[in-house]
């Protein structure tokens, strides 16, 4: 081969060469620029799920936002239809991520967002005020929250809410007035306690007891009224009115037993040396248990001031073993000292 044709080939081969390279690039280039802001949105949204996935919340939502920015201009731009369920979707995701980032300030901007895509969304202006609350110490802001959406429709639920956080702001009269709202819309035992303590709280006894009062003219459910009498019965105990508190207490105790109210009873009627109805109380905790150490030991008490010391003694052995046993032991050492 000649040095003419040689050389001639090897301009043609770098000529082939440069082609196919250009034509590479060209078609690459077409490819880029044939890349809808639709599908740039869409594999956004993709990288965001993958960091979402692999624990990298905030940087995961910060892909959703672009993601829906692109998608924005997609709309604005190429004329295709809003995709709200898709908006909705990364607008969500996007607040997922700042909110397991603790990202809790970009997260309320989201959450913002998304009341403004579905305003009146309960579900998510109660997540808003929690948010505010809970997580940025925004109680005044979360209360203001909640107001305005109860503005438009009124529920127990929210201004219950609203009641139970002037309470954690200890701002007891804005907190009564609102638990007597929710009280108007749902006759509550939960509520009436409530209420009840913030009256007594403001030293108006009258009012605590009239409201409790006035609960039981709405004839509520058994149930409910085993809750109530153990409130009210609480509240004559912190009154102070110990026969109206042991009334109460024993009317809750007649429609459900409870071994805490027993117990409280038991107690009761023996400090106030009222010993056949303590004694009555014993033999009912121990039908229900034969070996309850608090009812043996009580029983114990009853006998030994009744003067019955050798029935005492006995019970007071049987629980030498226990929690009592102090108490049994130096009983125990005394009535075998005057043997």
């Amino acid at each position: 081969m000649s040095k003419l044709k040689l050389l001639w080939r090897i301009d043609m081969n770098r000529k082939v060469g440069l082609l196919i390279v250009i034509i590479l690039l060209t078609v690459f280039s077409f490819l880029n620029a044939e890349k809808s802001l639709e599908r740039i949105a869409n594999e956004t949204g993709v990288q965001g799920e993958e960091a979402y996935n692999a624990g990298n919340y905030v940087e995961a939502a910060q892909f959703f936002e672009q993601a829906i920015v692109k998608l924005k201009e997609a709309v604005a731009t190429d004329g295709i239809p809003v995709d709200d369920n898709k908006v909705n979707r990364w607008l969500e995701l996007a607040f997922n991520g700042y909110y397991n980032g603790k990202d809790f300030e970009n997260a309320l901007r989201i959450q913002d967002e998304r009341i403004k895509a579905n305003p009146g969304e309960y579900k998510l202006i109660s997540t808003k005020a929690t948010l505010l609350k809970k997580y940025l110490g925004r109680t005044e802001d979360a209360i203001a929250v909640l107001k305005a959406y109860n503005d438009s429709k009124r529920t127990f639920k929210v201004e219950k809410r609203i009641a139970s956080y002037y309470l954690n702001l200890k701002d007891y009269e804005n907190a009564l007035v609102w638990f007597e709202k929710a009280y108007e819309l749902k006759k509550d035992s939960g509520v009436i306690k409530n209420i009840a303590k913030l009256y007594v709280d403001k030293g108006d006894n009258a009012k605590a007891v009239q409201a409790y009062e006035d609960f039981l003219q709405t004839n509520p459910s058994e149930s409910v009224l085993v809750k109530t009498y153990k409130n009210m019965g609480a509240l004559y105990e912190e009154l102070k009115n110990y026969s109206k508190s042991n009334l109460y207490f024993e009317k809750s105790l007649e429609l459900k037993y409870d071994k805490n109210i027993n117990l409280k009873l038991i107690i009761g009627y023996y400090d106030n040396d009222n010993m056949t109805k303590a004694m009555e109380k014993v033999n009912q905790r121990l039908s229900k248990k034969p070996d309850d150490a608090d009812a043996i030991y009580y029983r114990a008490l009853i006998k030994y001031d009744q003067g019955d010391k050798p029935g005492a003694k006995s019970d007071f052995q049987k629980l030498l073993g226990g929690k009592y046993k102090d108490a049994a032991k130096s009983f125990i050492e005394s009535i075998e000292s005057e043997e």
